[in-house]
């Protein structure tokens, strides 16, 4: 990050503001991520606090973030009877909604499939 620090503060450094971009591309509270990801909540705070005053972005740039897509299709089942929505994700997952899912959730399950490949 910046010269003159030394490599375990850089490291340190480094470990929260991954976390803190994590809770951000996720859209979730620090509270809610730090439950989640087992980390000290205060600790987030403090550590967005300083890469703040820092002038550090939480957020990542566009260009620094992998961009990937999943092809997703929404069936109307209301035509065969069947109440909700069936998301068909690839050829192998069908997943079936009483309603439109989150699109938030669509995207985090997306991701989890793709990091099991």
């Amino acid at each position: 990050m910046d010269q003159g620090f030394s490599e375990e503060l850089k490291q340190r450094q480094r470990y929260w503001l991954d976390h803190l971009r994590a809770s951000s591309a996720q859209g979730v509270t620090l509270a809610e991520y730090a439950r989640v990801a087992q980390v000290d909540c205060d600790a987030l705070y403090r550590w967005r606090a300083l890469f703040k005053r820092k002038g550090v972005s939480i957020v990542e740039t566009p260009e620094a973030m992998p961009v990937s897509f999943a092809v997703v299709q929404l069936a109307d089942t209301q035509a065969s009877g069947a109440a909700g929505v069936s998301v068909h994700v690839g050829a192998l997952l069908q997943v079936r909604c009483a309603s439109l899912p989150n699109p938030r959730w669509l995207a985090e399950l997306s991701q989890c499939l793709q990091e099991r490949r």
